[in-house]
């Protein structure tokens, strides 16, 4: 068994198309099939199934293709350890969920650029499942992400707390109201992110929680595109805020809390539990512990 064994395995397990594969690896079919079946002869199982002309992963060929994603992984850590000196030098890729990258990360990339000049950072900026499905293939180094980890190899740590708030436009009939009561979330339209957000599963959660049911919603994937929605009087949100900050001192739109209630959660610093952490990522995780992102915005 070798690395190339494991890819082919790996990218054929991924697609269950072996023409597709073989095309991506400029190879020939016939060589991945026989790969598979070295594979299979080695460890005595047999990975797929061979139903007419499709490809389906046996039982023994999932349990495979998990462990299959975690040595990949390794070995990839590996090769990029080897490039980097042991100082404090190297490149940090970072995934953030869409509101942590839009309205956290360049708060907290600016200031450590100024203590680390030799430590280059790039991020990705997508929904919390998306980052999950990153730091499980080893596309970013660490992420920062709203809400729970579903992967078992991914291990986190609650790094900061946020608020969510809920908002609506100056003209709204709550406009003359300091904090808001439960029953005046009652038939609203409300205008929340789209499924996989972590700030709509926190949402989703409180009204469970209070028995309350919104029948009517419109769904957007963009926070700002949220915001304009309800400044022109479309609807009202829930949204966390440090995204409201700069509105609620325009006076651009209004900002409530509920009465007797702290909708608080708990922002994450994930990682993928076999990552080796090398000397920037681990200055970089140190730094944002100290970070207090709300001072940084005053």
């Amino acid at each position: 068994m070798n690395i190339r064994k494991l890819h082919i395995f790996y990218k054929t397990a991924t697609c269950l198309n072996m023409s597709q594969v073989a095309k991506e690896m400029y190879i020939s079919q016939p060589s991945i099939s026989q790969c598979i079946s070295e594979l299979e002869s080695e460890m005595g199982i047999r990975l797929f199934d061979r139903i007419g002309k499709k490809l389906y992963l046996t039982n023994e060929g999932k349990i495979f293709y998990e462990y299959t994603r975690r040595l990949l992984n390794i070995y990839e850590e590996a090769v990029d350890a080897v490039q980097y000196s042991k100082t404090h030098q190297g490149k940090i890729v970072i995934g953030a969920s869409t509101t942590i990258g839009a309205y956290i990360m360049p708060y907290v990339i600016h200031e450590f650029n100024k203590r680390e000049k030799d430590i280059k950072i790039s991020m990705i900026i997508d929904n919390k499942h998306h980052i999950e499905e990153l730091l499980l293939t080893n596309k970013v180094d660490l992420a920062f992400i709203e809400g729970s980890i579903g992967a078992k190899e991914i291990i986190s740590k609650d790094i900061w707390t946020d608020e969510l708030v809920f908002i609506s436009s100056t003209e709204h009939n709550w406009r003359e109201k300091e904090y808001l009561e439960v029953a005046d979330l009652q038939d609203n339209v409300f205008i929340i992110r789209e499924s996989g957000s972590g700030t709509r599963e926190r949402f989703e959660e409180f009204l469970e929680s209070q028995g309350i049911t919104v029948n009517s919603t419109i769904e957007l994937s963009h926070l700002e595109a949220i915001l304009n929605y309800v400044k022109l009087n479309m609807g009202v949100s829930c949204v966390p805020y440090m995204s409201v900050i700069r509105e609620e001192r325009l006076h651009s739109l209004k900002v409530y809390r509920l009465k007797g209630h702290e909708l608080n959660r708990s922002l994450f610093c994930a990682i993928h539990r076999d990552k080796y952490i090398s000397v920037p990522i681990k200055c970089f995780m140190d730094f944002c512990e100290e970070f207090d992102m709300f001072n940084s915005k005053s």
